[in-house]
């Protein structure tokens, strides 16, 4: 091994060290109780507790390669809200 990689390796070492030391989060500690308890069914931070369905990550797919990638305006898209509403 070369003293350049062992530098490296001591880096990388004596970083997750310091990060395995920093204490966790209270918001951390709170989504870990959650998923500790069964039939609770967190909200927080857009991470669903189970896999996307394949329909909505096809056409998610779809949007990326047509370059649909910007957010809409915090009123959202005309034609959602039109079939929103007539739902």
């Amino acid at each position: 091994m070369t003293t350049q990689s062992k530098t490296q390796k001591h880096r990388i070492q004596h970083i997750s060290l310091r990060a395995n030391a920093l204490q966790p989060s209270g918001i951390r500690k709170f989504f870990d109780l959650l998923s500790s308890i069964d039939g609770v069914i967190s909200l927080g931070v857009g991470e669903p507790d189970y896999a996307t369905p394949w329909h909505i990550r096809e056409s998610a797919i779809e949007s990326i390669e047509k370059g649909q990638t910007m957010y809409t305006s915090n009123s959202g898209m005309p034609e959602l809200r039109k079939e929103l509403a007539r739902f």
